[in-house]
């Protein structure tokens, strides 16, 4: 078997849809395991930190199964309005899957557009939402700064820009029980439960290309974002970074 090596710049868009495309399925279960649950307590901070106006509108990005879309549209019902974006089809498809069998168990939903499309050219409007929110997706990105951008650009003034992604640990005792669980171990979950060891390969190795938590706050910052915050989780495995539009 040959080394594992990251796609090229030119490479990545192709490359991650490809694998989107692939463990869209089994995604939600895989995530479970991978975070032992807790990336579900994550979300629900995220979107502490987002939603403030209960009659508010507001955009999942790189929404993928619609975790964060069906927990704003759960807390928010009736009044507020969601829209998820994602550029994987199989993602949506699961994600409208999620909707329909949460509605046919008389959950209350407020209304989910779902839309495929580019998290760096949204297909939006400036100033269409009260605020934007992405998880585990920035990452993913071509280029990081433009997706910020494009979410600011989109988002009323005084709405938030929220971001959850991956953090960089530094206990002197997590720091390498985590690097060889992500490095290690995540790759052979993903072979187990979704056959597919690449593309939870990819996972732990991007890290090695997304910036820390403070270069990431200068990113918002530089995106045109205001009162940049970030807070660290899972003993700083994982942060949650949020700005606001001016």
């Amino acid at each position: 078997m040959s080394p594992f090596e990251l796609p090229t710049r030119e490479e990545k868009a192709g490359y991650v849809h490809r694998q989107f495309e692939r463990i869209a399925r089994r995604y939600d279960l895989t995530n479970d395991v991978i975070s032992l649950f807790m990336h579900r307590l994550w979300k629900r901070r995220a979107v502490d930190m987002l939603a403030a106006k209960s009659d508010g509108s507001y955009l999942d990005v790189c929404c993928g199964t619609g975790d964060l879309a069906l927990t704003i549209a759960r807390r928010l019902c009736p009044q507020a309005s969601v829209t998820g974006l994602d550029f994987s089809a199989n993602m949506l498809a699961v994600a409208q899957d999620r909707q329909r069998r949460a509605q046919a168990e008389s959950r209350l939903l407020c209304p989910i557009n779902w839309r495929q499309g580019d998290a760096q050219a949204l297909p939006f409007a400036d100033d269409t939402f009260d605020g934007a929110i992405i998880s585990f997706g920035l990452r993913n990105l071509t280029d990081l700064s433009a997706g910020l951008k494009e979410m600011a650009r989109v988002v009323r003034p005084g709405g938030k820009v929220v971001n959850l992604d991956l953090g960089r640990p530094s206990l002197p005792l997590f720091s390498p029980v985590f690097a060889v669980y992500f490095q290690q171990v995540v790759p052979l979950i993903g072979a187990l439960l979704q056959g597919d060891r690449q593309s939870y390969t990819y996972l732990p190795r991007s890290l090695a290309t997304y910036p820390p938590p403070s270069t990431l706050t200068a990113m918002f910052q530089e995106a045109g974002l205001a009162d940049v915050r970030w807070l660290s989780l899972a003993l700083g495995s994982v942060a949650l970074h949020r700005g606001t539009v001016v």
